[in-house]
């Protein structure tokens, strides 16, 4: 008997390291990612913190109040939607448009349950889940930004602990 379930959790979820010009790596990808959702473009997604990496953290950083130091940390993680605990959820990854995954299957799942959602459940996040996850959170009284936080998963009745 092996007792491998399968679960490697190294690519699923940043463990937030301090990210800073010069960091490469899948977490710079993720960064890239989540500055671009949030308005911020990094340039290419390419997982090289370079320059203009580094001013959309600071642009980022300047609009949520956060210390401009052009340097990714627990806060600015935080601010982008990452949550760094020492136990992250398995059930409730951030996601956003081209997410793609189990978890986007489970809220495609969801919203159409709710009414939200009349697309394939594709495990895409494409602009008609996030058309879907607009909506939703519109009805919730949510910040209508479709991404889909902790917040919102609560919302959906997800569990996030």
């Amino acid at each position: 008997m092996n007792h491998h379930h399968g679960h490697d959790h190294s690519h699923d979820y940043p463990m937030c390291s301090v990210l800073r010009e010069g960091s490469t790596g899948h977490e710079v990808m993720k960064l890239q990612e989540l500055l671009r959702a949030s308005g911020n473009s990094p340039g290419k997604i390419d997982g090289i913190f370079g320059p203009m990496t580094k001013t959309a953290v600071l642009s980022f950083q300047a609009k949520n109040n956060l210390v401009q130091d052009g340097i990714v940390g627990k806060n600015t993680w935080s601010a982008l939607g990452v949550h760094c605990g020492s136990s992250p959820s398995d059930h409730c990854p951030t996601l956003y448009e081209w997410t793609t995954g189990p978890a986007v299957i489970n809220l495609q799942g969801i919203l159409k349950q709710r009414g939200f959602y009349t697309g394939m459940i594709d495990g895409v996040f494409g602009p008609i889940t996030k058309t879907a996850v607009l909506s939703f959170q519109s009805s919730m009284g949510l910040v209508q930004d479709g991404i889909v936080g902790s917040k919102t998963w609560s919302a959906l009745g997800v569990h996030c602990l």
